[in-house]
């Protein structure tokens, strides 16, 4: 009976022996890295190496490693690999050192490992959480309890780090340090202190290039076709043939070219004049890493952090272009000289260069075209020739920078004297008429909050309100500011440093108009009906100073000097 017994279990059908196939993970993030020694990727394999050593019945299948990796997502590239042999059969056992390696993010660290996980058959085990999907140490319901809150735990840590994470680089970001990865093209991280930037000798002569194309005429298009033909690489690719590790936040694939986008943000960067530009863009949460900008009104500017590569009065200069009217033939990379200047005294809108054929010649002229595009009754026709227009742009410049000359011969006169007088009324004024609208506007402020609670306004209409007057604050302390610095230089005695002098007095002796003269000493031109021009130059404020400092101390000049009878 027993001999029949033993020969009916030898002919019984084996049961399968389960084989752990196991991937070993590991994972290390940024903020483990100034951890101690038992967060590196090493010591973690070691670790697990360890572990397989004792237990026989597991076989190795693969390591899968994701080294700086955030553990609040799990779009990770070893996690992805790990996850696609699982679903593929090749892996049925995950191995980490403790459930924080694994993820930090409650809800999808859960729902691995009590859906997904389960539904594959997938082995689980935490070493310093002492857990083992495998075991029958712990039951079902303690266990769950056990790895949810651990993983609460973990996802808490998370977002706290998170939080004192970016508090420190605010701190770093206000104090004018450099906390990015990669700094802006024509700069490179100081080797002595990875905080502040150096000048890249290699790429700022670029950088001094785009600038002075774009102010001496030439279109953005424009210049990214010259920088493609001269085979510069573009900035991302440059990071690369340098062996930076970086990626376009696009994503897009990078041919190398330059495009006019990387144009326009150059010339439009403040990091190029000295200011530390941070904060432009933030991640929607420490979960969820998508990008957002952030409102150039919040960005952290620190000034004169380190040393420009193009100077504030060339960078004006740029910016004054963004806001001009300019347009280009399409057949031309270079923009007209008076593009985005020439504009209708009466209606006020850009005008429109035409050309004509005629059988005795061609010529070119501007005219306005607001009659034709609106109705007639809405502007007057107003055209001038352009060589008429030249002409008079030309001579007036030369006798404003002429005027210059003479001013900045008489300032010297009436510096030299220990009689001049330093105080203007017309400053003091403005600043007193400011101070009292700062004042009222103030007051204003202060009432909104009771008329809101006494239910005299809307709480809609206090917020508008007070954000209305919050700006006209702003402007007014601006105004101030502004004010009471050149009441500081008129004090010091006006001299060759006055705006006015220092760009018309350069110039010397002009006979041609060039692009970069209009953007840096004109304004605006209005032509009138009938064809009068009327020029509206730059540094009016600074032209009015210099002639109140003269008049404040007309006294001390010599009626028979000849500088003053070339004024008159």
């Amino acid at each position: 009976m027993a001999n029949s017994n033993y020969s009916e279990i030898l002919t019984q059908p084996s049961i399968p022996v389960m084989v752990w196939k196991a991937a070993l993970y590991i994972r290390l993030s940024r903020e483990d890295g100034d951890k101690a020694e038992s967060y590196s990727i090493t010591s973690q394999r070691e670790i697990l190496k360890e572990y397989l050593k004792i237990h026989p019945d597991i076989e190795l299948y693969d390591y899968y490693i994701d080294d700086g990796w955030s553990g609040t997502n799990f779009d990770r590239p070893g996690f992805t690999r790990m996850m696609e042999d699982i679903y593929n059969g090749k892996v049925n056992c995950v191995i980490v050192k403790d459930l924080s390696r694994f993820g930090r993010n409650y809800t999808d660290a859960g729902n691995y490992l009590d859906n997904v996980f389960v539904r594959y058959r997938v082995r689980f085990i935490a070493l310093n959480n002492g857990l083992d999907t495998a075991s029958g140490n712990m039951n079902a319901a303690m266990q769950c309890i056990s790895v949810g809150v651990t993983n609460v735990i973990n996802e808490s840590l998370a977002a706290t780090t998170s939080v004192n994470v970016r508090a420190t680089l605010n701190v770093n970001r206000q104090q004018g340090k450099f906390i990015g990865s990669f700094p802006s093209y024509g700069f490179l991280k100081d080797p002595n202190d990875h905080h502040k930037l150096i000048i890249d000798e290699e790429t700022a002569p670029i950088i001094r290039l785009i600038y002075e194309k774009f102010i001496s005429g030439e279109s953005i298009i424009g210049i990214t076709k010259d920088l493609n033909e001269m085979g510069l690489p573009n900035p991302s690719m440059y990071k690369k043939i340098k062996g930076l590790n970086y990626k376009h936040p696009t994503g897009r694939s990078n041919d190398g070219l330059w495009h006019d986008s990387s144009v326009r943000r150059i010339l439009q960067n403040q990091m190029y004049i000295g200011n530390m530009v941070q904060g432009r863009n933030t991640t929607m949460s420490y979960k969820i890493k998508q990008c957002r900008a952030i409102p150039k009104d919040d960005w952290i500017i620190v000034e004169n952090t380190h040393e420009p590569i193009i100077d504030k009065n060339t960078f004006e200069l740029a910016q004054s272009l963004f806001n001009k009217n300019i347009r280009k033939s399409p057949q031309k990379k270079d923009i007209d000289l008076f593009s985005g200047l020439v504009r209708c005294a009466d209606c006020k809108r850009v005008m429109n260069k035409k050309t004509n054929t005629h059988s005795y010649g061609t010529y070119r002229y501007y005219r306005c075209v607001t009659s034709r595009k609106m109705k007639k009754s809405a502007c007057s026709n107003h055209t001038i020739r352009i060589d008429r227009l030249e002409q008079t742009v030309l001579i007036t410049i030369q006798k404003m920078i002429e005027t210059a000359i003479c001013i900045d011969e008489l300032l010297e006169k009436i510096n030299k004297s220990p009689k001049r007088k330093k105080e203007s009324d017309h400053l003091k004024k403005n600043i007193e008429t400011y101070l009292e609208e700062r004042e009222k506007t103030q007051r204003i402020i202060a009432d909104l909050y009771p008329d809101w609670k006494n239910n005299i306004i809307t709480q809609e209409e206090y917020v508008f309100l007070k954000a209305e007057l919050n700006d006209k604050l702003k402007t007014l302390d601006q105004k101030i500011e502004a004010l009471k610095k050149s009441a500081d230089e008129f004090a010091q005695g006006a001299n060759g440093d006055n705006d006015f002098i220092a760009h018309f007095k350069k110039y010397g002796n002009i006979n041609q108009l060039t692009r970069s003269l209009l953007i840096e000493l004109v304004e605006e031109i209005f032509i009138h009906e009938g064809g009068d021009v009327e020029i509206v130059f730059k540094f009016k404020d600074a032209y009015q100073q210099a002639l109140e400092y003269i008049e404040l101390n007309k006294d001390i000049i010599d009626e028979s000097n000849e500088t003053l009878k070339k004024l008159a």
